[in-house]
C-alpha cells in the first residue's frame, strides 16, 4: 500500500504529541502549577520561593494531629499514568524538625483520595530523632491506603555523608529489570551519597517488584511520620522536576545539575 504524504505527516504529527505527553519537565519558573492534583488533607500551602538562585516548589503543612498527621502531595497530570517509570527531583530545603518523610511517589492510584495517604509507591528521605544527620534514611516504601501505615519494602542504614537541609540533592525513582531503584545525588559534587544496605555500601537502594501496583501516576509528598509535642511539621522545596517511562536522554533535555 502506498502512503501519500499528508497521511505521512499525520502520523509523524501523532507520534510526536504522544511522546511530548509521555514524558513531563517542570522547572516552575512560571510560578504556576498548572498540571498538578493536590492531594491535600490537613490544608497546606503551596507557594513558589527562590531556592538556590531560582524560582522552585516549596509544600507545606502543619504537623497535625494525632488522628491526622500532615500530610501534602502535588501529582503530576501532565501525561498518561504508566507502569515503566523514571522520575527525579531537585530537593533543596526542607524542614529541620522531628519526623519527616518527603520524596517522590509512583503508580500513584486514582481516585486520589482525600483523606487517607493515596496508594502508590514511594521514593522517601526520612528525617528522624530530633534533625539528626546520622539517623536520616532513603527509603522505598508502599502505600495502601485506608488506615494502613505505609510497608517498607527497601531503607538504607546509614548514608554516607548525610544529607543536609543546607545542602542541594537530587532524587531518583525508576523501576526497571523487575524492581523499584532509588538514588540521592549530591548535586555539589555530582556523585551519589553511599547508602549502608547492613553488608557494605551501595550507591542506591532496591526493592523487588510485588506486582499489586503496576500502572499509576508520578508526583511529590511530604508527611509527618512521628507526631508529639516535638513534630514541626513538612515544607520540603523542590525544583526541576522530570517524570518519564525512561532516564532524560541528556544533560541538554534535562539540566540535571545545573
Amino acid at each position: 500500500m502506498k502512503l501519500n504524504s499528508k497521511f505521512i505527516f499525520i502520523l509523524v504529527l501523532a507520534w510526536c504529541i504522544s511522546s511530548v505527553q509521555a514524558a513531563t519537565f517542570d522547572d516552575f519558573n512560571d510560578g504556576i502549577d498548572d498540571g498538578w492534583l493536590y492531594y491535600n488533607p490537613t490544608l497546606g500551602k503551596f507557594s513558589f520561593p527562590i531556592e538556590s538562585g531560582s524560582v522552585a516548589y516549596k509544600m507545606e503543612s502543619s504537623w497535625g494531629s494525632l488522628i491526622s498527621p500532615g500530610r501534602i502531595a502535588s501529582i503530576n497530570m501532565k501525561e498518561p499514568a504508566h507502569s515503566k517509570f523514571h522520575v527525579e527531583v531537585d530537593l533543596l530545603n526542607w524542614t529541620y524538625n522531628w519526623g519527616e518523610d518527603i520524596g517522590l511517589v509512583a503508580r500513584l492510584q486514582e481516585p486520589v483520595p482525600s483523606f487517607f495517604l493515596p496508594k502508590g509507591y514511594a521514593l522517601l528521605l526520612r528525617n528522624d530523632r530530633d534533625g539528626n544527620p546520622n539517623s536520616r534514611k532513603l527509603m522505598i516504601v508502599k502505600s495502601v491506603g485506608g488506615i494502613h501505615f505505609p510497608l517498607f519494602l527497601a531503607k538504607s542504614r546509614v548514608m554516607l555523608p548525610a544529607p543536609d537541609p543546607s545542602g542541594d540533592y537530587r532524587l531518583k525513582f525508576w523501576s526497571a529489570a523487575g524492581g523499584l531503584w532509588g538514588q540521592i545525588i549530591d548535586k555539589s559534587t555530582g556523585q551519589a551519597i553511599k547508602l549502608w544496605n547492613g553488608t557494605g555500601y551501595t550507591d542506591r537502594i532496591y526493592a523487588p517488584e510485588d506486582g499489586e501496583f503496576i500502572s499509576g501516576r508520578t508526583g511529590l509528598l511530604a508527611y509527618v511520620h512521628i507526631v508529639d509535642y516535638k513534630a514541626e511539621g513538612v515544607s520540603p522545596v523542590f525544583d526541576n522536576f522530570y517524570s518519564g517511562t525512561d532516564a532524560p536522554a541528556s544533560t541538554a533535555e534535562f539540566p540535571r545539575y545545573r
